[in-house]
């Protein structure tokens, strides 16, 4: 009985196959195990990720915003660490960024990404840093975040995270932030609902007429598959296969609903819709990194580094080029195993294999490859031809 031997080598630049074998016409062949080696390095693979911080600034939300930033390493330091291989951009905007629209202060310019704000009494520590846009290069990366998502609490208590997001996506002002082929990630903070849509009538003097705040009932409060159909959209992907993530910090629960309200914030509703937006989101991901239901009573710095994980492990994927039998897939980095994340028994991720993609994603920070490893994949396919 005849054998066909297939060994395959992808370097992350190029792809090519080499099939070896031979056989007459009414051959049998036993299907042995293929390969796939990866070369990772800053000059062949810099994944390329797009995150903007959509920030609520109205009444009551200092605190939050300086948790955050606070917290703000338990985040940035998986890029930074390997800021030769990861291409990121960062910004920063606002839940009333929608007051750019022509139906409310008809003013462009307020849909430009932020900076921070100038001090005042509600917020000395507030510095405006002169950068709108985050990168791996930035001098004082912390400290620029730092100003910039510290955005006050003087900002519209009417809260519309979803038109604000779209509104700065699309503004000139902010051109060439999502990037073809980068992986997009949008980070909401907020202790209000959306209610993106018309407008409010007791703003009608300033704004016109509309619908009362917080009404879910409206008919003209927009719905959130609008949001994640223009996400789509924008970003190229589909309802089954996404290249985006949508995560919220946001009220989860009465339990924390009423903590904010005792400690003296004037509103705090539960982010339904926030978690609509997640949820429609996450089905089209792998379930092990999709976006995160946060809690904004609840500790930012595990949130933040979980936000991070998923970006990491979704934009670093390994596409394989044939289908293996999972039970049977190797993966080292640098020579040393990789664990697979269902059998690692310190529950700090590993390797796991994605069949909707055929895919090798890497979760958790720990183990996602640095610049230059040499990446093995080792597995049996799943049938001949696949």
């Amino acid at each position: 009985m005849r054998k066909l031997k297939t060994n395959y080598l992808i370097a992350l630049t190029a792809a090519s196959a080499l099939l070896v074998g031979c056989g007459n016409k009414g051959s049998s062949f036993d299907l042995l195990a293929a390969g796939q080696s990866f070369k990772q390095s800053a000059g062949t693979i810099n994944p390329k990720m797009d995150i903007l911080w959509v920030i609520d600034n109205s009444g009551s939300m200092l605190p939050e915003q300086n948790q955050m930033t606070a917290n703000y390493q338990s985040f940035i330091k998986a890029f930074t660490s390997q800021s030769t291989q990861y291409d990121f951009q960062m910004a920063v905007t606002t839940t009333d960024t929608y007051l750019s629209e022509a139906n409310f202060q008809d003013n462009p310019s307020l849909a430009k990404f932020r900076d921070g704000v100038n001090p005042d009494a509600s917020c000395p520590q507030c510095a405006q840093s002169g950068i709108y846009t985050m990168l791996p290069t930035t001098l004082n990366l912390d400290t620029v975040f730092v100003d910039n998502a510290t955005e006050g609490e003087e900002g519209s208590g009417d809260e519309r995270a979803f038109s604000s997001m779209r509104d700065a996506l699309n503004s000139p002002l902010n051109s060439g932030f999502i990037r073809s082929g980068a992986f997009t990630s949008i980070i909401i903070l907020s202790d209000e609902d959306d209610f993106s849509g018309a407008n409010r009538p007791e703003y009608s003097w300033f704004y016109g007429g509309g619908i009362p705040d917080h009404d879910y009932t409206a008919t003209t409060l927009d719905s959130v598959d609008s949001y994640v159909s223009y996400l789509d959209t924008l970003t190229g992907s589909t309802s089954t296969s996404r290249n985006y993530v949508v995560s919220a910090i946001a009220v989860q629960d009465t339990t924390c609903q009423n903590a904010r309200l005792a400690a003296g914030s004037q509103t705090s509703i539960i982010g339904q819709r926030y978690d609509q937006m997640v949820d429609t989101v996450n089905q089209g991901l792998p379930s092990f990194v999709q976006g995160l239901k946060g809690d904004i009573c609840g500790n930012y710095g595990t949130q933040l580094a979980s936000i991070a994980d998923g970006i990491l492990s979704l934009s670093t994927a390994f596409s394989l080029s044939r289908v293996p039998d999972p039970s049977t897939i190797i993966v080292t980095v640098n020579g040393t195993n990789v664990p697979n994340e269902a059998n690692n028994s310190a529950n700090n991720g590993g390797f796991t294999y994605d069949s909707a993609s055929n895919s090798i994603i890497f979760v958790g920070s720990a183990w996602i490859p640095p610049a230059g490893a040499t990446i093995n994949v080792n597995f049996a396919p799943a049938a001949y031809g696949q």
